[in-house]
């Protein structure tokens, strides 16, 4: 009985709070964890948060909520922010400390990148940078284009 000092009753309930306790920590880590990626998708991708709510059909205080791991998505939205992302909804939803962690050690081609990102987000991010360089050259041979066309002389 609990309260009789049998300590064979008193301690399986004691480890399921102790466990319960536990899962709900773990839950709530995992929680935390996919609102992070979720918003860390959006950065790169350069995208607002209203923005990704109009993908959605939500409002933007609603995505803004999912974000923060207080609103729980569904999985209707989960595959259509996979296919925004360009990614499955297994790879979207897989959350481990791979994401976090880089336990792969695998280094980033740009030196910019901080080595702390795991290769999840450094691979993310290169990407960024990647479309970013390609826009950038474009930009070069625009301006080259008109510098060229500016020093040729007038036709009459």
């Amino acid at each position: 009985m609990i309260g009789s000092g049998n300590n064979d009753v008193v301690f399986p309930v004691a480890e399921l709070f102790i466990n319960s306790r536990i899962q709900l920590i773990w839950q709530m880590n995992l929680t935390q964890k996919f609102s992070k990626k979720l918003k860390i998708l959006r950065e790169i991708n350069n995208y607002t948060q209203e923005y990704v709510a109009r993908v959605l059909d939500i409002s933007q205080n609603a995505y803004s909520l999912i974000e923060k791991g207080t609103t729980k998505i569904t999985l209707d939205r989960i595959e259509v922010l996979a296919e925004l992302y360009k990614t499955s909804p297994s790879e979207l939803i897989n959350i481990n400390d791979n994401f976090y962690n880089n336990p792969t050690g695998v280094e980033s081609q740009h030196s910019n990148i901080p080595p702390s990102l795991s290769s999840f987000e450094k691979r993310m991010y290169e990407q960024t940078i990647s479309r970013l360089e390609i826009d950038i050259e474009k930009l070069y041979n625009l301006i080259n284009q008109l510098a060229s066309n500016m020093s040729k002389p007038e036709q009459a």
